[in-house]
């Protein structure tokens, strides 16, 4: 048997952020199982940080091949006939082009329109399809080259899905795997209609055609369930896990003292009863005299320009430390010395999903603070593994959970260990080996 695996995903080292990690860490491990990653990504990242050094980590045994990426943008058009490198990692070192001498009023117009015509017309499913167009001819000539009979893509973006469809009609066994339930929320769809049908359409044609779905929470099976019905075989849960090679070998606090860590985007939508819970907390004097912080680690812009208001409303400035985006290792390192990992949407959004760093802290057997909806899935994650800590009830009542949790009077159970280990990299890898081995058993002939 053929044991390489085509993973495709535009999102892969050096890029560093939570769509990555899914199938970095399968890519990392799965060697250690006897099988050969071979990874088709993007020749161009637009927009996000980068770390050279998890590249560096992979073992020898992985190939990354990259296909050609121009964004249907304005942006990705004239850096293909070789403009301004206009690119996240650009712009961030101060290589901006902002537009100049225009009226406020004429540029959210000239927005608005350009944004509509960019959703509706030129990302369709998503802003993916170019790649999704070269990944398909790359990836069959390397089907055909190795004798590559496996493919894995991971989803969102939508174009990944289309990009397996095609490699399964040209004859592989196809594992469709998805970190979010596309098509499910406004937040994973377009807003135009006649986009979103295509996008519907593509997630159910997947889990027809599909040879295994995967999925990144348990909640997914019964979401497409309830759109879809019966399509094919039942998705198969495997949570994403912790790297344990990245861990430290003891808990580093360094010079910060007792801290919480949340890391991550915090986004608009959250719910600020945590902080507020936080400040009445802080104002207690057996609670400041420990020194308690609140670490923020993630984009520095997005998380202070979101955070900053509220923080100042609350008179939270001397409890609140903001970190820029850092490289896994060193966010690891953080969680290790951290109190608790913390986990805030609120108690009614994202019901359906596990966070990235909540399913670290589970892998890690770390503490997670958090404000979730009841029931939701990390609610579930976090019940099984005995490491939640819930902040329920009244406002009176979570800033008493919560005060008491910092004092150490908030005894926690001791962690369900067979849980925990399900959350961990090597673990994931065996789920997928496991998988791609029945996969696999079914024979398949490569179609020109």
């Amino acid at each position: 048997m053929n044991r390489s695996v085509l993973i495709v995903t535009p999102f892969f080292a050096p890029q560093n952020h939570a769509a990555v990690f899914r199938a970095y860490k399968l890519a990392k491990y799965l060697p250690q199982f006897g099988w050969k990653p071979i990874v088709l990504t993007v020749d161009t990242q637009y927009e996000f940080n980068e770390d050279d050094a998890l590249l560096t980590d992979l073992p020898a045994e992985v190939e990354v091949i990259s296909a050609r990426y121009i964004e249907p943008t304005l942006r990705g058009v004239r850096m293909a006939l070789g403009g301004q490198d206009r690119t996240f990692k650009a712009t961030k070192l101060g290589n901006t082009g902002r537009i100049a001498h225009a009226t406020a009023n004429h540029i959210s117009s000239a927005r608005r329109a350009y944004r509509s015509l960019v959703m509706n017309w030129l990302q369709v499913p998503d802003a993916y399809w170019t790649w999704a167009n070269t990944a398909i001819v790359s990836a069959k000539k390397l089907m055909q080259d190795r004798g590559i009979s496996i493919v894995f893509t991971t989803a969102p973006p939508f174009s990944s899905l289309v990009v397996g469809k095609a490699l399964k009609n040209a004859g592989a066994k196809w594992i469709a795997d998805f970190r979010d339930p596309l098509a499910y929320t406004h937040r994973l769809s377009s807003d135009a209609a006649r986009v979103y049908h295509q996008q519907r359409k593509i997630v159910a044609g997947t889990l027809e055609s599909a040879d295994a779905v995967t999925v990144a929470a348990s909640s997914f099976q019964s979401i497409y369930f309830d759109m879809f019905g019966k399509r094919g075989a039942d998705p198969v849960f495997i949570p994403t896990g912790m790297d344990a090679d990245l861990i430290p070998a003891a808990d580093d606090h360094g010079p910060r003292g007792p801290y919480l860590i949340f890391a991550g985007e915090y986004l608009s939508d959250y719910d600020p009863v945590f902080l507020e819970a936080f400040e009445s907390a802080v104002k207690r004097p057996e609670v400041e005299q420990t020194g308690i912080k609140l670490l923020i680690v993630g984009t520095l812009q997005l998380n202070r320009t979101r955070l900053m208001p509220l923080i100042d409303k609350l008179n939270l400035e001397s409890h609140v430390e903001f970190v820029d985006q850092l490289p896994q290792r060193e966010v690891y390192k953080l969680l290790k010395g951290a109190l608790a990992g913390v986990v805030i949407p609120g108690t009614h959004a994202y019901w359906w999903t596990t966070f990235a760093k909540m399913t670290d802290c589970i892998g890690m057997r770390k503490p997670v603070v958090a404000v979730v909806p009841d029931p939701s899935e990390a609610r579930t994650a976090l019940t099984r593994s005995q490491l939640g800590v819930f902040l329920d009830g009244s406002a009176a009542n979570r800033a008493k959970i919560l005060t008491d949790f910092l004092l150490g009077k908030h005894k926690l159970p001791v962690p369900d260990e067979d849980e925990c280990e399900r959350y961990t990299a090597r673990r994931q890898a065996q789920s997928f080996v496991e998988l791609f081995e029945s996969v696999s058993a079914r024979s398949s002939v490569y179609k020109q």
